[in-house]
Order: structure tokens, then sequence, then C-alpha cells
């Protein structure tokens, strides 16, 4: 992976560099991104000269702002995390998005929001237009009806996802802890995780009555899949991992993180018990025992 440090602290390093070329395809102002992102704009300046280092939350909060990804804005080629497949193309290879998208952007973004919080039966287009402060007629312009725009909003879910998991685990070494820190990030435990998996939880729902086909969600799934499988794989090939078919473990911990977190967004499981729950499988299924601790 590209070193964090030389890429935002040197001259003219790779992250200063995309995220000004980011804003400026924004369109959006430097004063508005720094409130989004939480940064008084001297602080945003002297990111964006490579003279000060963005920090994780903040790369996460440009990239939602802007619309890249942070493995772009950060020239990472790594595997930490399995690339969705529209960005498997090269599409985030530079912020260039078309004309209007920024309008689009703040669409999806409105409709997910709306969506996480009311369910997709409950949400007009017109709540979503007069949310955002649009029309109807614009929601149409970019979107072929409601089901489009939710697609959308599980694309946008996806996005969010991503961008978690370059950000954060690129700098853990660790496959172990590497792997506790990307179910951290993937459960329903605060407002962003609880409104990603009501949008999680609502596709499940539609495909369960609908065409499985039809939908780009498998191919979400295998994503996540991939990056657990290869975590895995990892903490094996060093030793910190039980021996097995990671396939199969990684089915058996997914399938587990995805009953349980039903749980807790159904009010069924706190999250304290959730987080016991998922250490104590870990401990049993996956990581390798200590022979200290085998033999005490």
């Amino acid at each position: 992976m590209t070193d964090r440090k030389d890429a935002d602290t040197s001259e003219g390093g790779i992250t200063a560099q995309r995220a000004k070329e980011a804003l400026r395809a924004s369109e959006l102002s430097q004063r508005h991104v720094a409130a989004s992102i939480g940064i008084d704009e001297t602080k945003l300046s002297k990111s964006l000269s490579g003279r000060r280092r963005f920090g994780t939350a903040e790369l996460l909060g440009l990239a939602t702002a802007t619309g890249v990804t942070v493995r772009w804005l950060l020239g990472d080629e790594s595997q930490v995390s399995a690339t969705p497949l529209r960005f498997q193309t090269g599409s985030d290879q530079a912020p260039t998005p078309p004309p209007g998208s920024s309008p689009r952007r703040l669409i999806v973004e409105t409709a997910w929001d709306l969506f996480a919080r009311h369910g997709y039966d409950t949400v007009r287009i017109v709540d979503i237009a007069e949310a955002a402060g649009v029309s109807n007629a614009s929601i149409h312009y970019y979107f072929n009806g409601k089901s489009d725009l939710f697609d959308a909003a599980l694309d946008y879910s996806v996005k969010l996802a991503f961008d978690r998991q370059v950000a954060w685990l690129g700098e853990i070494p660790s496959p172990q802890r590497r792997l506790e820190r990307l179910l951290e990030l993937q459960s329903p435990i605060g407002r962003t995780a609880r409104s990603e998996w009501s949008i999680w939880l609502q596709t499940w729902a539609r495909l369960g009555l609908e065409d499985p086909y039809s939908s780009d969600y498998p191919a979400h799934y295998e994503r996540w899949s991939q990056t657990v499988r290869s975590t895995i794989e990892a903490g094996q090939s060093e030793g910190l991992f039980r021996h097995g078919d990671s396939t199969a473990m990684t089915d058996e911990l997914t399938s587990l993180i995805d009953g349980l977190g039903v749980k807790v967004l159904t009010g069924i499981m706190d999250p304290a018990t959730f987080r016991r729950r998922l250490s104590s499988y870990l401990k049993r299924a996956i990581v390798k025992p200590n022979p200290d601790e085998e033999s005490s």
C-alpha cells in the first residue's frame, strides 16, 4: 500500500494533489468541504498543500463530500478491501463527474437517509425532492423511478463501507487485528452503520420476493465475503488463524454477523452482547489458540 505519511506530508504528495483535484471537480467551496469534514479552512488549506496530513476521518469525509473513493485519494492499490464492481473498471481513477453530478449525488444521499430512516415503502419521490431541495422532475431526470433510486442508495452504502475499510484497515499489519477491525466497521453500531444495515435489511426483504439475479446485491455481498476471506487467508499464512477451508470459514463468519446484526437492528440484542458473541466465536473458530493458554 502507498505509505500514507509520505503521500500526505511530502511536497506535492499524491493525496494532497488528488484532494485538490476532487475539490475542484466537485465544484464545492473549500469552506463547505472543511465544514463537512469537521475542520477549519486553515487546516484544510494546509492539507491540500501537503503541509498537513489528512486524518482518517477527514479522508472519509472528503471522499463522501466530493464523491471520490478513499482508495483513489490515497493512490492505494492494496487488496486490503475487495474493490466494488463499479470501481474495477477505472471509474474511480479520476474525479471527473459529468455536469450535474453534484445534484445527482445530493439526491442519492438524501434518498439513502430517508430510505434508511423511514423505509422504502413509506418514502415517496416527493419526500426526497422536498428534503433535497429539488423538483420531482430533477429526480426523474436522473432516475427511472423509486426502485432505480433505491439501487443507487444501495451503491452508496457499498461506497461508504469500501471507503471505511480502505481508510482504516491499510495501516493495520496484523491480520488478526485487521479482521477484528473489519468486523467492527461492518457492525450495525453507530448512526451511519445502522443506516447502512437498514438499507441491507430492506434489500434482503425485497430480494426475498423478487428475482435476486436482477440486482447487483449478490455481487456486493461477494465483495464483502472476498474481503473477509482474504483476511482469514492472510492470518492462516502467518500462523495466527486455524487451518481450514477459508471459504467455509468465511460463510460461517459472515452468516453469524448477518444474524447478530439483524438482532441488534431490531432491538433483540444489545451492542455489548453482540460484541461478546462475536469475540467468543472468533476465539473458538478462527483464531489459533495460544499454546500457553492451552496448557494452562
